[in-house]
């Protein structure tokens, strides 16, 4: 069965590049492509997807509001982020309000057309190398926080 795949970005060159390449895939049925936010929603009440492939930066509404609105109506649809943003309070970002993933606009299509079979199949992608500086992060957020605390324990003493 193919995946159903809604595409979602302001700068028509990516999103009419993303439609073409998505149409010429055998397992992606490309069901609706939107501009903005509103458009997205507008189409959401009239065709089911199981992948949106959305833009982090759209004009008008903040990514994670985005998602947070849509995984409200529609927490069973998947959301896949293609971001030219890999900074990681974006990523975590996005992905604490919801994402069911989260790639660079830097990928190779074939990488794109991977992530988006691997959220259909599992409900969920981050590049290996994202996934380390987000694990990175975390542990130096962990340490930091462990230390201030030891400190203010050592403190209060």
């Amino acid at each position: 069965m193919a995946i159903r795949l809604m595409v979602i970005d302001d700068h028509d060159l990516v999103r009419e590049g993303l439609v073409q390449y998505f149409g010429m895939q055998p397992d992606i049925e490309l069901v609706a492509e939107a501009a903005s936010c509103q458009e997205l929603l507008g189409k959401l009440r009239t065709v089911r997807a199981d992948i949106l492939l959305l833009d982090m930066s759209m004009p008008g509404v903040d990514g994670r509001h985005m998602i947070s609105l849509v995984k409200t109506f529609y927490p069973d649809l998947r959301i896949l982020i293609l971001s030219a943003h890999d900074e990681v309070p974006i990523v975590l970002g996005a992905m604490r309000a919801g994402a069911s993933g989260y790639i660079s606009k830097a990928c190779s299509p074939q990488t794109l057309l991977e992530a988006v079979k691997e959220v259909m199949e599992t409900g969920k992608y981050l590049a290996r190398d994202m996934a380390e500086r987000l694990k990175y992060a975390s542990l130096a957020t962990r340490s930091n926080n462990d230390e201030s605390s030891n400190k203010n324990i050592i403190v209060e003493k």
